[in-house]
């Protein structure tokens, strides 16, 4: 029997602990995968050397100082550790060309820690609606478009922040908008599966378009 991929997820965290929801743990375990968190320390990136592939979980807003602008006003949940942690960690993936799947938050680490910005404030993309219900119709295209089997899905939005289309990183391309022409997803061409969604596929997993993700985050690293 073939081991199982072991995929570490990154965490939130406060001032006394590191959590996650338990819709990440449900999705990548039901997609054959097995779930293993990340604290955000500062060995974040030699967890690397234990894992086959990174989720970079959704959660709060990105320090500015990582951008080099002062943080916006409507900034919050910011945990600098976590910044820093996650961006180590991305780094060391990419460099090692392992799998990568960025999650809302995730999407914006991403394009932050290869060169690229956020926008630290959008409005119109928080839904008033449950977390496991879509929102909003985005267009998708190139090779996320091929996992999903359309071009044009229902998604949910929990976030105002978003990658900054005037400021894309080096290697990475977008590959999912909204009608306003919010960043939705970021593909790589160049790599085995490096993939940023703005939504949370986990909380859609009953939706066959949005498990595909994960399935097939899973495959490319079996197939690594």
């Amino acid at each position: 029997m073939r081991k199982k991929p072991i995929i570490g997820i990154t965490t939130s965290m406060d001032t006394q602990k590191h959590f996650l929801n338990s819709a990440y743990i449900l999705a990548i375990g039901r997609a054959g995968g097995v779930p293993v968190l990340l604290p955000s320390a500062d060995h974040i990136s030699r967890a690397i050397d234990a894992i086959d592939g990174l989720l970079l979980s959704g959660g709060g807003d990105i320090d500015g100082a990582f951008l080099g602008e002062p943080t916006h006003e409507m900034a919050a949940d910011i945990w600098p550790q976590r910044d820093e942690a996650e961006i180590a960690a991305a780094r060391a993936a990419y460099a090692r060309n392992m799998p990568i799947l960025g999650i809302c938050r995730g999407l914006q680490i991403l394009n932050v820690a290869l060169g690229g910005g956020i926008v630290q404030h959008i409005e119109g993309h928080k839904q008033s609606r449950p977390r496991n219900m879509p929102a909003h119709g985005v267009h998708v295209g190139g090779r996320l478009a091929q996992i999903m089997g359309m071009s044009d899905v229902m998604v949910n939005s929990t976030h105002h922040q978003a990658a900054d289309r005037y400021n894309m990183a080096e290697g990475l391309e977008i590959c999912a908008t909204a009608p306003d022409g919010t960043v939705e997803a970021l593909c790589c061409a160049d790599k085995p599966f490096v993939l940023g969604v703005q939504w949370h596929p986990e909380e859609l997993i009953d939706m066959p378009e949005h498990f595909r993700i994960f399935q097939e985050f899973v495959v490319s690293i079996l197939a690594n």
